[in-house]
């Protein structure tokens, strides 16, 4: 399963397929979800990548309370023994470029 939801986040052909699937994993609000997320962002090109921040900002930046039960998900990954999840998930924690945009 994990394969074909890895397949899903990088489907180059059909960023509605990757924004969705993002969303769905977002959804959960765990670990394991979010998880996928930032090991897709790290092998994304500009645009599925772009797709998968506004996953991010739909689900998760919402309001103060869903940035921060991000953030918490975020640093539990900030650790994690794939490299490029945990730089993805230090990412993610890093304020916002826009000031216009919440993140935590």
């Amino acid at each position: 399963m994990a394969e074909v939801l890895r397949r899903l986040l990088l489907d180059g052909r059909d960023t509605f397929v990757t924004q969705e699937t993002a969303e769905a994993l977002l959804g959960r609000w765990d670990v394991l979800g979010l998880r996928m997320v930032p090991a897709a962002l790290a092998r994304a090109n500009d645009d599925t990548g772009d797709h998968l921040h506004a996953a991010i900002l739909n689900v998760c930046g919402q309001s103060a309370e869903d940035g921060e039960r991000l953030a918490a998900l975020c640093s539990a990954l900030a650790s994690d023994a794939d490299d490029a999840v945990s730089g993805e998930a230090r990412k993610i924690l890093e304020p916002p470029r826009s000031p216009d945009l919440y993140w935590p």
